[in-house]
């Protein structure tokens, strides 16, 4: 046997039956690869048989614990939603307070005007009433 015949030959016959660095470092750990890389007994070889089964118990395992793309599609939507209406309602609230706070800025000045008023004797005066006009409360 010459050293072309185990290129050709015997390697890709090996890689058919046992499990390559390749097949392992799909769901294989770091340890996992050294032990692999270090251990010289063929027993603690696994077999692409052994590897498919390994895959497709983890797959049914961990399907119900891992969520998809759908599923955190969905997710993500119904979380922007509800975020949406959030904001909304907020942005409603703001408008609310901000033109309350107007209203209270035109009693402030109607008071002053008042208080004024009636520190003097004759009442208002004309530009009194006309500024309490201005304000538009009554």
């Amino acid at each position: 046997m010459t050293i072309s015949d185990i290129h050709e030959v015997l390697i890709p016959a090996m890689e058919g039956v046992f499990a390559t660095k390749n097949d392992l470092g799909q769901f294989a750990t770091k340890k996992d690869l050294i032990q692999f890389a270090t251990k010289r007994d063929l027993l603690q070889f696994a077999t692409k048989k052994d590897l498919e089964f390994l895959e497709a118990t983890l797959k049914e395992e961990m399907s119900d614990k891992f969520v998809v793309k759908a599923e955190f599609s969905e997710f993500r939507d119904s979380v922007l939603t509800s975020l949406d209406k959030t904001l909304k309602s907020l942005d409603i609230l703001l408008t609310e307070k901000e033109v309350g706070n107007f209203q209270k800025k035109k009693e402030r000045k109607l008071w002053q005007i008042m208080i004024e008023g009636i520190k003097q004797p004759q009442h208002f005066t004309a530009q009194q009433l006309k500024q309490i006009d201005a304000l538009d409360i009554f």
